[in-house]
């Protein structure tokens, strides 16, 4: 009789061991992280963001630098000349200079300002395109969890998906690039 509540006590415990390695294997939490700092230099969307940027600020930016270097040819002009002048057109060629100077420097506050609005909004759109595949990504392979590897002390690479989200995102940048194509193929027919 002992006998047989042995063999009914471990044939109890084998069951509910594999039960509870069962239990744990299903809710086994499933992490991974991502680099944001790769994504930023590889992404094919930071990348076009970033020309974008520089195509739409180069006249601005042009018209600034033609401005500073009138201002400098000025300023030497009257240093150079300031001697042979007449106290009157002096006066009036320093008080020319520093209404320059003012204008310049409001130039420069207005473009460097319309520059970081335009790199937030730019940056903005980058992250939520990141966020979007990351969802997706994470949703396929069912991660519970993705964290900036930035925020981590230490990070196995086995858990780091990147390369994953570069993948898609270049994938989704090549989509885009042949519907933008297609979209063009087709808007010149319509028009013939």
């Amino acid at each position: 009789m002992s006998h047989l509540i042995r063999l009914t006590i471990v044939a109890i415990c084998l069951s509910l061991s594999s039960t509870i390695a069962l239990a744990a294997e299903e809710s086994a939490i499933k992490i991974g992280t991502m680099d944001w700092q790769q994504l930023f230099a590889k992404a094919p969307q930071a990348e076009a963001a970033g020309k974008r940027l520089e195509k739409e600020f180069l006249g601005p930016k042009e018209k600034l630098d033609n401005k500073q270097k009138e201002f400098i040819t000025k300023r030497d002009k009257l240093q150079r000349d300031k001697d042979v002048m007449s106290a009157h057109e002096r006066s009036r060629k320093e008080k020319e200079l520093v209404k320059m100077e003012q204008d310049l420097r409001r130039m420069d506050e207005e473009f460097r300002s319309d520059q970081t609005s335009r790199h937030r909004e730019e940056m903005d759109e980058f992250i939520k395109t990141v966020r979007d595949v990351v969802e997706k990504i994470s949703q396929e392979e069912k991660y519970d969890l993705v964290l900036p590897q930035e925020s981590t002390l230490y990070i196995s690479e086995r858990i780091d998906i990147t390369e994953k989200i570069l993948d898609r995102l270049e994938k989704d940048a090549k989509e885009n690039k042949s519907d933008k194509k297609s979209d063009k193929s087709d808007k010149k027919s319509s028009s013939e």
